[in-house]
């Protein structure tokens, strides 16, 4: 399986899966620079939850079945962005997408429909002033 990284900015990282030429899935990851909420880990530690200091906020929309080594990749790449980070939480969300993101890449117009249909399909409110810091590293 091959990843692209389509945009990174200061809270965000989105990135497309293919295998194949493809398209597998979108991975988002989200930082919220704050502590998780209490219902984010009742769901897996009951009344034993202590958020830590950062809760990253993981989706990955699939765009066909996923298969165990298909989720298990995604899984692996995650911790493998992840597990330096000192005091986070995060859990993977799967979930299923029927269309692909299609945008008119590299055009202003083109990341402008892009980062409107991630904030549709992803529920976020990611925002790039400036499109033509798609050129850089981190955009803005």
């Amino acid at each position: 399986m091959e990843f692209e990284r389509l945009f990174l900015t200061r809270e965000s990282e989105f990135f497309r899966f293919s295998e194949n030429g493809k398209n597998m899935g979108y991975l988002l990851l989200f930082d919220t620079f704050s502590k998780a909420p209490d219902a984010f880990g009742e769901q897996f530690f009951e009344d034993d939850f202590e958020a830590n200091e950062n809760h990253i906020i993981v989706q990955y929309a699939c765009r066909s079945d996923l298969t165990d080594m298909h989720r298990e990749f995604v899984l692996s790449f995650v911790e493998s962005l992840l597990s330096f980070k000192p005091s986070i939480d995060y859990v993977v969300d799967f979930f299923y997408i029927k269309q692909d993101l299609e945008f008119d890449y590299p055009t202003n117009k083109g990341f402008a429909e892009l980062v409107e249909k991630i904030n549709m399909l992803f529920n976020t409110n990611i925002i790039i002033n400036d499109f033509q810091s798609f050129n850089n590293i981190l955009q803005q």
